[in-house]
């Protein structure tokens, strides 16, 4: 009997690895039918408006501008839509010196969307729609524009944390990091604002940050030129992300070091690099001249200002209203992550502390630290991709010690289930878009009516 059992041990384990290696080879596509499914129901029941709204209007205001009014001051769209000016939510303002209209947004989330944009144009056309590039075909290609990049990012990160961990810790991790969090959410539900784009881009960093230290090849360089500008054109405080680069593999001073005598043996390839990297900026540069008269300014300043001596860090970390700890508690794990992980995961755990320091800080400095209204703390969003390294790397070292292993599986379901009942009560409305209190968390808690 004793034999037996052992025999069937093996089998069993051979079994179970073989169906997570199945659901890890189809995680992006069973994600991207659930995205689906849930797009289609937020906009079937009405549980939004139509997904070009808030923010994600200027985020996408630029192309209707550019490719049917052909016009860059996005006076005309002003003129088409809303009697030359432009609605309150809209975050286009005129600037004060020059009288022209500013985006408060950058140009990076219209470039991305230009082929959903191109398709919608079409079927509309074929429709015989309004091609104003606001009718239906145009609004949810703009919203399946975000979910493409959600799941362009968890294909990215798959195929990232598969060259360094088991199948099974980077399903838990992938499982954890899209359901524990509000990536979902910005994946479907507010689909047009840059936190889906912007995941997928840092999820591209630092895959090719890996590759260019690995071999810097021509393609290599170039595409990590490219993404860098990328982050930098969907929003320009994501430029801390870009840390990732230089710091990629430090974990001593020593390494450090060695980082830094690399860069100057690469110095035409970064020269290179830094050349590619400016002219994808140049158009940014050059409307901001255009509207403004200075090259580079803060387009934020009319809507708030930095008090950075005086930082909102609890209120961001842990608060109530939108504590990033407190609505994804499951992140907590990946701060741990970054203590006592071994194996891959120290090679960005300088850049990625270094990453979240300046981030926090940045965030809870702004006048309107809770980011409107959202799920969660959207302003962490962004960088998931490199906190699922830390949560990866924590559940690596939390496997190696079986009791630790069976509380932390708990706690990261019971996270995530939560996490999933929550930004359904987001979506249906009971809890509060901003300013969620104590008391209103309370009596609101897992209730659905």
């Amino acid at each position: 009997m004793p034999q037996e059992k052992r025999a069937r041990g093996p089998h069993g384990a051979g079994r179970a690895d073989a169906l997570i290696a199945v659901a890890l080879r189809h995680f992006v596509s069973v994600t991207g039918l659930l995205a689906v499914v849930a797009y289609a129901s937020v906009y079937t029941c009405q549980l939004a408006d139509a997904p070009i709204r808030s923010d994600g209007y200027s985020y996408y205001v630029y192309l209707p501008s550019w490719l049917l009014h052909h016009d860059a001051t996005l006076q005309s769209i002003a003129d088409d839509c809303c009697g030359g000016t432009f609605p309150e939510f809209a975050g286009v303002r005129r600037w004060p010196e020059t009288g022209r209209w500013v985006n408060v947004h950058p140009i990076g989330v219209a470039i991305q969307m230009v082929p959903f944009f191109t398709a919608a144009h079409l079927l509309t056309r074929w429709s015989n729609l309004p091609p104003d590039g606001f009718s239906p075909y145009y609004q949810y290609a703009a919203g399946l524009a975000g979910l493409c990049a959600m799941l362009a990012g968890l294909a990215v990160l798959r195929a990232l944390l598969s060259r360094h961990f088991p199948d099974r810790i980077v399903l838990a991790t992938l499982v954890t990091i899209t359901w524990g969090t509000n990536l979902f959410h910005y994946g479907v539900y507010d689909a047009t604002f840059s936190h889906a784009f912007s995941f997928f881009l840092i999820a591209a960093l630092v895959a090719l940050t890996e590759r260019w230290w690995q071999a810097a090849t021509r393609t290599t360089s170039f595409w990590l030129a490219i993404v860098a500008a990328l982050i930098v054109l969907t929003r320009h405080p994501n430029a801390v992300f870009l840390f990732v680069v230089p710091l990629y593999g430090v974990t001593t001073v020593r390494a450090l070091r060695r980082n830094a005598a690399m860069l100057v043996e690469r110095r035409w390839v970064v020269t290179g690099m830094v050349a590619v990297c400016a002219a994808c900026l140049l158009p940014q540069v050059a409307i901001y001249k255009a509207q403004t008269g200075h090259w580079f300014v803060s387009t934020y300043a009319q809507f708030g200002a930095f008090s950075f001596m005086a930082p909102h860090l609890w209120g961001v970390l842990f608060g109530v209203s939108k504590g990033l700890f407190f609505w994804s508690p499951v992140l907590l794990l990946a701060v741990a992550g970054a203590v006592v992980s071994k194996g891959w995961t120290p090679q960005v755990c300088a850049a990625a502390m270094l990453i979240f320091a300046l981030d926090t800080w940045l965030i809870a400095s702004w006048s309107d630290w809770q980011f409107g209204g959202s799920y969660g703390h959207r302003g962490f969003t962004d960088g998931l991709a490199l906190a699922a390294i830390l949560l990866a790397g924590f559940f690596e070292w939390s496997e190696a010690r079986p009791r630790l292993s069976a509380l932390v599986r708990v706690v990261t379901a019971l996270a995530v289930v939560l996490s999933i009942a929550q930004m359904i009560q987001y979506w249906l409305r009971i809890i509060p878009f901003a300013d969620t209190t104590w008391a209103q968390y309370r009596e609101l808690f897992l209730r659905f009516r």
